[in-house]
């Protein structure tokens, strides 16, 4: 029994405010990095810093720019048409930002938005390398 009373007096005397190891504890706390330098001095850095540069950044307006229509492909056959621009499918009569699909041939696409003609065409490259596989298939 006395064994156990003088359990509850160190327990009780480790958790008085008065007991010097619960002080420093509460001191640590309040312990700040030596390292960082003080906060007036922080504030003349960043003035230094900004000395002279805008604070703010106007931004330009005008008209967004629209990316443009690429043509990759065409799958040209008697019952379907279908042209592939930027990675779409279209028809004819389709749309594909604010441009309609309106003619399709072989190696060329028309569009037409907000009144102007947009013509696009298949690269050499590609037409020719079609020519190649057509003429070796002979």
């Amino acid at each position: 029994m006395l064994r156990i009373n003088s359990t509850y007096i160190v327990i009780i005397a480790l958790l008085a405010p008065g007991f010097p190891g619960f002080s420093t504890l509460a001191s640590a706390q309040e312990l700040r990095d030596p390292m960082k330098p003080p906060p007036f001095a922080l504030q003349k850095f960043r003035q230094a810093k900004w000395a002279g540069k805008p604070t703010t950044t106007k931004a330009k307006l005008g008209k967004p720019k629209q990316e443009s229509l690429q043509l990759t492909s065409i799958l040209y056959a008697q019952d379907r048409k279908i042209a592939i621009i930027n990675d779409q499918m279209l028809a004819v009569g389709d749309r594909i930002r604010g441009a309609e699909l309106v003619k399709l041939t072989r190696a060329t696409a028309r569009l037409v938005r907000k009144g102007k003609i947009i013509n696009l065409s298949l690269d050499n490259e590609l037409t020719a390398i079609k020519k190649e596989a057509v003429e070796s298939d002979l």
